[in-house]
């Protein structure tokens, strides 16, 4: 398991079930558990997957950037239901997909910096996204 550094202060299953409430989004429930245990922070050792860097996990509460303030920033510039959990060197966000159905919880990547948003696939679920995490950003 990867553990994280520069978290924020912990969070409480209400700050999980109070931000499901304002976005009007479930989380998927690896991801919760993720977040109770780091709220935000960077991957100690393995930050890499399918080459693409991890800078920081936004935490949903607490800190300069909170989940709950950048997802009203950038939500009308992702596809409708993506929820911003963390993002690259360069700002650009991992995000879940949470629309209902078959693609509900899998994690894309969606750079914006070339103007219209065309998310990336990366995996079918937290829980593979963080098992996939590696050292090297080699691809």
């Amino acid at each position: 398991m990867n553990n994280f550094i520069l978290t924020e202060q912990v969070v409480t299953t209400l700050d999980v079930s109070n931000l499901e409430f304002e976005i009007g989004i479930t989380l998927p429930e690896k991801y919760k558990e993720h977040i109770l245990r780091f709220n935000g922070g960077c991957p100690d050792e393995k930050d890499c997957f399918k080459g693409k860097v991890i800078a920081h996990f936004y935490p949903i509460k607490y800190g300069k950037s909170p989940l709950e303030k950048t997802y009203d920033r950038i939500k009308d510039l992702l596809p409708n239901k993506f929820l911003n959990f963390a993002y690259d060197g360069g700002g650009n966000p991992f995000c879940f997909n949470l629309n209902d159905g078959i693609n509900y919880g899998k994690i894309y990547y969606c750079p914006m910096d070339m103007g219209e948003v065309e998310p990336e696939f990366l995996a079918n679920s937290f829980e593979e996204f963080m098992n996939g995490l590696t050292e090297d950003c080699d691809y």
